[in-house]
């Protein structure tokens, strides 16, 4: 058999060999390519089936904030409120003519009894139901999903109380309203031909109507209606209860075999569900499938010749060798001089890489050399503008998502135009070199200390609170104060003038916090100035964090 199954030869091993190397890495890359494009699909089916259920959710919540709206604008009706029972009558059949989704509107009485509604029933004793015992301790209430007596159909119940003009307890309007609009959010807004949308409560049942409602009668699982019918028990209800949604197929309530999302609503009592069978899905990745195994088909039929050209000019020398070693058994020997010889790599290919490893070598020391210019300034060899803007604005909004204080601080030398003027532009250079010296030996390690520009320097000070931030600002100013400049010529002292910002603040400057943060540290720079400079200003201290 496994001679049968392997060639005997070398020439037809390597043959053999050649195109499984081809063929494995080719199906290897299918199937990966194919299961990473599966799983993808399903990540994107599954999110858009989310967005479907979060849509869902907010129309729901303001479908139910419009009923507590409405029964609440009825409790509070002059008429109602007075006890005039005609008005309110008259009050309630307008309100129910001009709401489809509700069935009745009825107003109970301080004693417990149903005094006047929209349709003119009979009176009722409600004084042992829970939104008439609500309503008394002076509270709104929305019941879960009740069916209607005399409808069959789902109902729910918004009650709110009634206080009379005295302030006293005066009984309570409730509306009996059906899920229609909702009903109708679910039928309409569907994903795919087979996606469906439905509630469930807690216990996992079903709240609105199933979209397979046919499939289940002819089935025998329910007579009418799935509502209050159906209950799941599956994998959907479990994960959601356990606070995740489901990855990957699962069966739904029908038995098959779906994907799909879900979002809590009204506080956590409805889940919404949003599914698609799984085979409309991924019926998107057949034609992919068949195209990726129609490449294969070609790749291979090109690839093929070019194997067996490979396969035979390793084959044939190998033969020919044989060949020469079996004439020499034989005492059959080569002309002088003919040789068959492997050679190694030729000179070329070692001088191409000889070459390339050296230009590369250059490249790399070049590139590290500009990303350090770029960044660098030149004079001060501190970070200059550009990477402070970057670097300045990712610490701040590491500290804002940590919830941690951060601190920039603006530092002008005072007076530095009259060193330039007196002492030449050289000079100048110079204390603002020695200076950069200064900041950076008093600052903290965790610290950027840049130069933002001319004799102005920045620093961000990440973990910094008001009280840290104007401590490390009085040391940056008075280790500057204490120290003598330009030694070599005419030694001279110099101050600065330093403005604070801190983070967390609402943004008034600018686009973001750190743009925020610069221009307030910068009119705070702009005070400590105009109060007569060497001074530290700003962070809550003085006017320059509360005026515009």
């Amino acid at each position: 058999m496994k001679r049968f199954l392997i060639p005997d030869t070398v020439a037809g091993r390597i043959r053999l060999y050649s195109i499984l190397m081809a063929c494995l890495p080719l199906l290897f890359a299918i199937i990966v390519l194919f299961l990473v494009i599966r799983r993808d699909t399903m990540e994107d089916t599954r999110k858009a089936l989310l967005e479907q259920a979060v849509s869902h959710k907010v129309f729901i919540e303001e479908w139910f904030r419009e009923r507590q709206d409405d029964v609440k604008f009825l409790a509070r009706t002059d008429a109602v409120r007075q006890g005039d029972l005609e008005a309110s009558r008259q009050i309630f059949r307008e309100f129910d003519k001009s709401h489809a989704d509700i069935s009745a509107v009825v107003m109970v009485g301080a004693h417990g009894k149903t005094t006047a509604d929209s349709l003119n029933n009979t009176l009722v004793d409600v004084t042992d139901r829970e939104y008439f015992i609500r309503a008394r301790a002076g509270k709104p209430h929305v019941t879960k999903v009740l069916i209607g007596r005399t409808s069959g159909k789902p109902i729910i119940i918004f009650s709110h109380p009634v206080t009379r003009p005295d302030g006293s307890f005066g009984g309570l309007v409730f509306l009996a309203s059906r899920l229609t609009a909702i009903n109708q959010l679910m039928n309409n807004l569907r994903f795919g031909n087979t996606g469906e949308t439905y509630i469930l409560n807690r216990e996992g049942y079903m709240l609105t109507e199933s979209r397979y409602l046919d499939r289940l009668i002819s089935e025998g699982r329910v007579t009418r209606s799935a509502i209050m019918e159906i209950k799941t028990t599956g994998r959907m209800i479990q994960d959601a209860l356990a606070g995740r949604q489901p990855e990957g197929p699962y069966a739904d309530y029908r038995g098959d075999a779906v994907l799909g999302a879900s979002q809590w609503t009204k506080g956590g009592s409805w889940l919404i569900v949003s599914e698609i069978d799984y085979a409309e899905a991924v019926s998107n990745l057949h034609p992919f499938l068949l195209a990726l195994l129609g490449g294969f088909a070609v790749t291979l039929f090109f690839l093929t010749p070019v194997l067996l050209r490979l396969g035979n000019s390793i084959a044939e020398p190998l033969e020919r060798l044989n060949r020469i070693t079996r004439d020499m058994a034989g005492g059959r020997f080569e002309p002088a001089g003919r040789r068959l010889t492997f050679k190694n790599a030729p000179r070329e290919v070692e001088q191409l890489v000889e070459t390339f490893t050296l230009m590369h070598t250059r490249v790399d020391a070049t590139l590290r050399q500009l990303e350090e210019a770029a960044v660098t300034d030149q004079l001060t060899c501190l970070p200059n503008r550009r990477l402070l803007m970057k670097e300045g604005a990712r610490l701040v909004s590491v500290a804002a998502r940590a919830n941690q204080p951060c601190s920039l601080f603006m530092i002008d030398i005072d007076h530095f135009k009259s060193i330039n003027d007196t002492y030449g532009h050289v000079a100048g250079d110079r204390v603002l070199r020695q200076i950069a010296g200064v900041l950076k030996e008093v600052a903290r390690s965790s610290d950027i200390v840049a130069r933002y520009g001319g004799e102005e320097f920045a620093v961000v000070a990440p973990g910094a609170d008001c009280v840290l931030a104007r401590n490390l600002a009085e040391r940056l100013r008075r280790a500057i104060a204490a120290r003598t400049f330009n030694t070599d010529e005419h030694p001279l002292t110099c101050t600065v003038s330093i403005g604070i910002a801190d983070s967390g603040s609402q943004v008034r400057f600018g686009a973001d916090e750190y743009e925020d943060m610069l221009a307030r540290a910068d009119k705070a720079l702009y005070q400590a100035k105009a109060s007569g400079r060497d001074m530290v200003m700003g962070c809550g201290k003085n006017p320059a964090d509360v005026t515009d």
